[in-house]
């Protein structure tokens, strides 16, 4: 399930994927998550945790039903190309494959901003710009 993730996602290369149950490593395309960048070790931690929620759903196993994924894709580069942004296409596939792909709820903390039709699947707050309506996660205090 990991592996389908990122290909669904259009991650470049071939996302095999190894999980070493002693080290709690998992490898993609051969190398150690800890080997990558810290892009990448995002994207694998995000597909991971989709696949888990995925895997759970998929055999009645306990799983909390929601989860939250911070920065996903927000220092992610494609590879070879420095200070290159990740593809809107890459981050459109993301967005999309959380929608349809993973059952309950995701919430995604992240700097960069949606496609623009996705408000109609998903709700998206914007916090702190001045077209806000929140300035924060939790309501701000009334001072006294």
């Amino acid at each position: 399930m990991v592996q389908q993730i990122p290909q669904s996602w259009n991650v470049p290369g071939d996302n095999g994927v190894t999980y070493n149950q002693s080290t709690a490593e998992t490898t993609v395309d051969g190398r150690p998550r800890g080997s990558r960048g810290k892009g990448m070790r995002s994207v694998i931690h995000a597909a991971f945790s989709t696949a888990v929620a995925g895997y759970t759903a998929a055999r009645d196993l306990s799983h909390p039903g929601f989860g939250v994924l911070d920065s996903p894709v927000l220092t992610y580069r494609e590879p070879h190309e420095q200070d290159v942004q990740l593809t809107h296409n890459v981050v459109e596939h993301f967005c999309r494959g959380l929608l349809s792909d993973v059952p309950g709820q995701v919430i995604v903390v992240e700097n960069g901003d949606p496609p623009r039709d996705l408000g109609e699947y998903a709700t998206v707050y914007a916090f702190s710009t001045p077209a806000s309506e929140r300035a924060g996660v939790f309501p701000a205090q009334a001072e006294d």
